[in-house]
């Protein structure tokens, strides 16, 4: 993005570029992009993401008096100014596994792989749309699939878990790590089958919360041998169960802000109730479920959106003399404020025509004092204003280049930029 700024004192209410102090200017507006919505439609609580034709989905949802009624509904994805602020300083995000970080149920892929894989998922559909209790499905599918603990590990080594992962949630992952985010995976699903997915993403063992499964074990190999049942004790067994996991979450982490991202109405209980998460965001990526996407105070079909949201943008000043420093001390003031939910980087890079001070380069002096004394001296530039004397190496990187610089120079400073400044986003 590239603004010629003709800046202009008195109308901004700064006084005169050798006085010593300057007014502070609003942060520019928000910038978002659109919500990026499939472009094909398919009803139902087993739509698989895929193209959709437009964004209202029809869902039975119940009217004040408790009759069940077709309404119409939009999946909320544009984020408001107060869902932004709450994901951009988030401590902690909580992942649900199945069908938000890997591309299907972990269950019902084993029940696949061990030949009963329709009445599996049947029953995993009912348990997300809260037709059937969690632990009776859990129950029923287990019983289903009676696997060994050899078919378990073959499992494994027929699915990695990089064949499993969702298109783009390493890159989010990623970028919340780069942000010192925790991230913490929280699954209706079975240990055996998800740490290996945490480890793949370097999520510590003790971050994952998920069921165990309950083995008979032979006295005389101390090896389990058959399947029987799973662990009730676990949270994670019952319907509100992430929000108890959460709750044990905050208790033990001092995290001021914990959000919450997943596909079904389990997810959804996260942010419910009291002690759970402070906003849920809806994944449908894999799997649009009508209840949840209607409900979601936000709701995407890709983690793209997710990392856009976090990036910080930097700014570049072209520009060095009097009106150039005026401006890019209202600029650092804003960029520099102390608030993890802005959208710019602290850093402000001024491109400094470099010459001689004192028998000192310019731009040493700057970077050192933070100050020009030989167009502006005794008015600080912030401490977040580096002067780089090299044009392209200014500009670099720059999302916003804000050119403050006599009129007669312009034209051969946007020549040396030809081809050197990317694309407006």
């Amino acid at each position: 993005m590239m603004l010629n700024m003709s800046l202009s004192l008195a109308a901004s209410g700064v006084q005169h570029p050798r006085g010593n102090s300057l007014a502070r200017v609003p942060p520019p507006p928000t910038r978002r992009p659109a919500g990026a919505l499939p472009a094909a439609l398919r009803i139902g609580a087993n739509a698989r993401a895929g193209p959709f034709a437009r964004s209202v989905m029809v869902a039975a949802v119940a009217n004040e008096n408790g009759n069940g009624v077709k309404s119409a509904y939009t999946p909320k994805t544009e984020p408001t100014d107060r869902v932004l602020s709450i994901w951009r300083k988030v401590d902690a995000v909580c992942f649900d596994v199945d069908c938000t970080v890997t591309i299907n149920d972990s269950l019902d892929l084993l029940a696949e792989f061990m030949g009963v894989k329709e009445e599996v998922e049947a029953l995993t559909n009912k348990a997300m749309d809260g037709s059937i209790s969690l632990a009776q499905s859990l129950e029923d599918r287990l019983s289903i699939i009676n696997c060994s603990p050899t078919d378990v590990r073959n499992f494994i080594t027929a699915n990695p878990p990089s064949s499993r992962l969702t298109p783009g949630i390493k890159d989010l992952i990623t970028a919340l790590k780069a942000r010192g985010v925790h991230i913490y995976l929280i699954s209706g699903g079975f240990r055996e089958l998800i740490l290996p997915l945490a480890a793949y993403l370097g999520i510590p063992k003790e971050n994952v919360f998920a069921n165990r499964m309950n083995w008979q074990w032979d006295d005389e190999t101390g090896e389990p041998t058959k399947l029987m049942g799973f662990d009730l004790s676990e949270p994670t067994a019952h319907n509100q169960g992430k929000v108890e996991a959460i709750a044990g979450i905050r208790q033990r982490n001092p995290y001021n802000t914990v959000v919450m991202i997943g596909d079904g109405i389990t997810d959804l209980e996260a942010v419910q109730q009291t002690g759970g998460a402070d906003l849920f965001i809806g994944f449908g990526g894999v799997i649009e479920r009508p209840m949840v996407a209607a409900d979601a105070e936000w709701f995407v079909y890709d983690y793209a959106t997710l990392v856009r949201t976090l990036a910080r943008y930097k700014v570049a000043m072209v520009g060095s003399g009097a009106w150039a420093c005026a401006a890019v001390r209202m600029v650092a003031q804003n960029t520099e404020m102390d608030d993890p939910a802005d959208e710019f980087v602290d850093e402000v890079t001024m491109w400094t025509h470099e010459e001689d001070y004192q028998g000192r380069k310019l731009t040493e002096v700057i970077n050192e004092t933070h100050e020009n004394p030989h167009y502006l001296p005794g008015v600080s530039l912030g401490p977040n204003v580096r002067a780089e004397p090299n044009l392209e190496a200014a500009v670099k990187d720059a999302d916003l280049i804000i050119f403050c610089a006599p009129h007669q120079f312009m034209h051969g400073i946007c020549k040396q930029l030809i081809g050197k400044v990317g694309p407006a986003g």
